[in-house]
C-alpha cells in the first residue's frame, strides 16, 4: 500500500520544477500553516469529545477526555503505518485504559464513520450546489473518465460479482451453520458490534452530538481555508473554494494508502486547476497542508503514546 502511495506521489510530481517548489515552500507564510494546524487540532479534540458521547451509553463507564483524546491521536498515528488500522488501534487503547469490550468500541467507531460519511455526502452536495458546473466537470472529466481509462466496466462487474457471491456464502454459513465454533464467535462479536452501533440512539444530548459533528467538519474547512494564505497564488481564494478542496482532499484520504499520501496530493492539485490555479501551485499547497497535518499527528500522537506508556508503568508499580 505504501508502494502505491509513493507511485501516486511520483505521478503527482512528475514533470514539476523541484527547485521552484523548494523556493515556494521556503517563501510560504508558516504562521498561517500553524493556524491551519491548530484548527485541525480543534477538530481532533471535538472528535474525542463526540466519541465519548457514543461510549457513555454502553454502560461500561465513560473514559476521561485525556484517555479518549490520546486514543484518537494514537489511531491517526497508526493510520500512517497501516491504512485503517487506526480505527482498531484507538479502540485497543480505550480497551486497555478503561476495560471496555473491544467489539463494543469498534461498533461505536463504525457508527462514527457512518456519520462522517453522511457529513461528507452533505458537504459534497453543498459544494456541487454552490458550484455545479465546476465541480461536476471536475468529477466527471478529470476523475471518472481518467479512472475509466484504467478500469474497464467488465472488471467492475466481475469485482461486484465476487463480492456478491462472498456475501451470499457468508449469509448461508451464518444462517445454516450456527453450531460451528467460529460462527458462534462471529455472532458473539456481532452482538458487541450492534451494541456499539445502537449507542447513538441512547445518547442523552443528541443536539450536542449533532453540533459536535458539524463543528468537526467546520474546523476541517477552516483548516483548509487558512492554509490558502500560506501561498500568494492561492491567497485570493474564498471559503467556497475551500469547501471544494475539502471534498477533494477527503476523497484523497479515502484511498487505501498511508495517510492519503500521493492520492491527496494528486487530487487536490488537479481540483485546484478548476479555479485557474496551476498544478505546480496546487501541489505546493497540497504538500504544505498534508505535511503540516502529518507532523501534527506525529507530534501529538507520539506524545499521547508516551503518556500512555508512562501511565501504564505507574499502574504496574502500584
Amino acid at each position: 500500500m505504501l508502494g502505491i502511495g509513493l507511485l501516486l506521489l511520483v505521478v503527482a510530481f512528475h514533470g514539476q520544477d523541484f527547485d521552484r517548489l523548494v523556493s515556494d515552500l521556503k517563501s510560504a507564510n508558516y504562521w498561517w500553516v500553524l493556524a491551519s494546524a491548530f484548527a485541525c487540532l480543534i477538530a481532533h479534540v471535538l472528535r474525542a469529545m463526540r466519541w465519548n458521547m457514543l461510549i457513555e451509553p454502553l454502560g461500561r463507564g465513560t473514559p476521561t477526555f485525556k484517555n479518549t483524546f490520546s486514543a484518537v491521536m494514537i489511531g491517526y498515528l497508526a493510520n500512517l503505518a497501516f491504512p485503517r488500522m487506526g480505527e482498531v488501534s484507538r479502540c485497543g487503547v480505550i480497551h486497555k485504559t478503561d476495560r471496555i469490550p473491544l467489539n463494543q468500541l469498534i461498533g461505536t467507531v463504525i457508527t462514527e464513520r457512518l456519520i462522517d460519511l453522511l457529513m461528507l455526502i452533505v458537504i459534497v452536495g453543498l459544494s456541487i450546489l454552490l458550484q455545479y458546473k465546476l465541480i461536476s466537470s471536475f468529477l466527471y472529466e478529470r476523475l471518472l473518465l481518467k479512472l475509466g481509462d484504467h478500469v474497464s466496466y467488465v472488471s467492475i462487474l466481475v469485482f461486484a460479482g465476487v463480492l456478491l457471491v462472498c456475501a451470499l456464502l457468508a449469509l448461508y454459513i451464518v444462517l445454516k451453520k450456527k453450531h460451528w465454533g467460529f460462527v458462534k464467535k462471529m455472532l458473539s462479536l456481532w452482538s458487541g458490534f450492534s451494541s456499539g452501533l445502537s449507542s447513538v440512539k441512547k445518547i442523552r444530548d443528541k443536539r450536542g452530538f449533532i453540533l459536535y459533528s458539524i463543528l468537526i467538519w467546520f474546523f476541517y474547512l477552516l483548516s483548509t481555508y487558512l492554509c490558502f494564505f500560506t501561498l500568494h497564488a492561492l491567497s485570493n481564494l474564498g471559503p467556497v473554494v475551500a469547501l471544494s478542496v475539502l471534498v477533494f482532499g477527503s476523497l484523497g484520504m479515502l484511498a487505501p494508502v498511508q495517510g492519503g499520501i500521493g492520492a491527496f496530493h494528486w487530487i487536490v492539485a488537479e481540483g485546484l486547476t478548476v479555479y485557474s490555479i496551476s498544478k505546480f501551485d496546487g501541489l505546493a499547497y497540497a504538500t504544505i497542508i498534508h505535511s503540516s497535518q502529518t507532523l501534527l499527528v506525529l507530534f501529538v500522537g507520539l506524545m499521547s503514546m508516551a503518556m500512555l506508556i508512562i501511565n501504564s508503568s505507574k499502574q504496574l508499580r502500584q
